[in-house]
């Protein structure tokens, strides 16, 4: 079990900035240990706002016909 490491200098309130990580280094956050929460999180909300948000495109038709013609020629 992991326990987060609390800033000797607000021990009585904790905040992102004095919760210290203690895990292995995160590759794809370039997060190390000894790095804030909130320096975590402030690089989770770089990383996701060069995601461009995702729109979904439905069409409804009530009814749909189609003819396929398929026209061979002699060899």
């Amino acid at each position: 079990m992991r326990v987060a490491v609390i800033c000797p200098t607000c021990a009585t309130n904790i905040n992102s900035v004095c919760v210290i990580y203690d895990g292995e280094y995160l590759e794809n956050l370039d997060v190390s240990p000894g790095d804030t929460l909130e320096d975590i999180l402030k690089k989770i909300n770089d990383s996701c706002a060069c995601v461009p948000p995702t729109t979904t495109t439905t069409s409804t038709s009530s009814s749909t016909s189609t003819t396929t013609t398929t026209t061979t020629s002699p060899l």
